[in-house]
């Protein structure tokens, strides 16, 4: 049995969630005990994150409302990791680090190492972190469909984003793959890369 905790990351129209979704289902498929999770969260906290991209606020409260949302979430984390299950997440704290690390540009001058910095001694490390890399072009042509646009769905903030993702992506602990492809595609390459990591990760 597979355990332990895996995030994917990617900007805005990458095919992160979706993807997310079909690996759960394969890795259930295969017998699996897995959790699938989000940010911002479904609780009170997430409610506020997503209140404070509505309005508007600025890119300290707003990356400071992501970071108290998550360090509620990481005790559910924990709780599924302790029952020796695989935990997946949508978007986790490398996303607050490539896009308030986007945002902040210009506010402070090490966005990212700021934002890191925060988060050193009570973050939860990802065991495996799956970046979907695409362009900020067709992330922008696969979400120009939404009803809704927000802020962080703006093609010269998704070159920042996709530039702060390949910064962090020099980080063993990725695994980049390529997202244009069909998301059938992805997700396979996706479950093979965990079983291979985390395989790997328990012999050691």
């Amino acid at each position: 049995m597979l355990a332990g905790f895996v995030t994917f990351e990617g900007i805005d129209g990458s095919g992160k969630t979706t993807v997310s979704h079909l690996v759960l289902e394969k890795l259930r498929s295969r017998g699996h005990s897995v959790f699938l999770t989000s940010e911002p969260t479904s609780g009170w906290l997430g409610d506020l994150v997503r209140r404070g991209i509505q309005e508007d606020v600025n890119a300290i409260t707003e990356s400071f409302l992501f970071l108290a949302d998550r360090s509620v979430h990481i005790g559910q984390i924990r709780s599924h990791l302790e029952k020796g299950e695989l935990v997946l997440c949508d978007r986790y704290a490398d996303s607050t680090f490539a896009y308030q690390g986007a945002r902040l540009v210009g506010v402070l001058p090490d966005p990212i190492r700021f934002l890191q910095n925060a988060s050193r001694g009570w973050l939860l490390s990802p065991d495996l972190t799956i970046l979907l890399r695409v362009s900020p072009e067709l992330g922008m042509n696969r979400i120009k469909g939404r009803p809704m646009k927000i802020r962080f769905e703006d093609l010269g903030l998704l070159r920042r984003v996709a530039a702060n993702y390949d910064r962090l992506a020099r980080s063993r602990r990725f695994a980049v793959l390529d997202g244009a492809r069909s998301a059938q595609v992805v997700s396979e390459d996706a479950v093979s890369t965990i079983e291979r990591r985390l395989a790997r990760r328990g012999r050691t």
